[in-house]
């Protein structure tokens, strides 16, 4: 069982909405958890209302003028009812460069883990081993 506040990285999504050959059943299986779960079972960052249109017009050569795409992507994530979306603050991206620094992360992944502790996160989902390196228990 996941517990409380499981932080769900943007690859789980990227991976469901692109119908990944690895990574696309197991992704799908945690949108219907997301799908049946309470809210605030589940959270990820506003980053990722960003970050996730952009990877997925550039795996299907659309653009981010296509407000078509767009708000399909948008209505996909925002619409699981045990998923919050955390705020994006100015706080996160302090913090991140110095979890970037204290774990060996890049930026985009210290953003992540920034949010998820903030939001009192335990557990992140997903398929990036380099957050096997933070405080977050990391599963797939």
């Amino acid at each position: 069982m996941v517990e409380r506040k499981a932080y769900v990285d943007v690859n789980i999504f990227v991976y469901w909405l692109g119908a990944h050959p690895e990574h696309g059943e197991s992704s799908l299986r945690w949108i219907r958890k997301m799908e049946a779960a309470p809210r605030d079972t589940y959270t990820t960052s506003a980053l990722t209302l960003y970050q996730l249109p952009v990877i997925i017009s550039g795996l299907t050569d659309r653009t981010l003028k296509d407000t078509d795409t767009l708000a399909s992507i948008l209505e996909a994530l925002t619409s699981l009812p045990g998923l919050t979306i955390e705020p994006f603050r100015q706080e996160d991206a302090t913090d991140a460069l110095r979890l970037a620094k204290k774990y060996t992360l890049d930026y985009e992944d210290a953003l992540h883990l920034a949010t998820a502790q903030r939001a009192e996160a335990k557990t992140i989902i997903s398929n990036d081993k380099d957050f096997d390196k933070t405080p977050l228990t990391r599963t797939l």
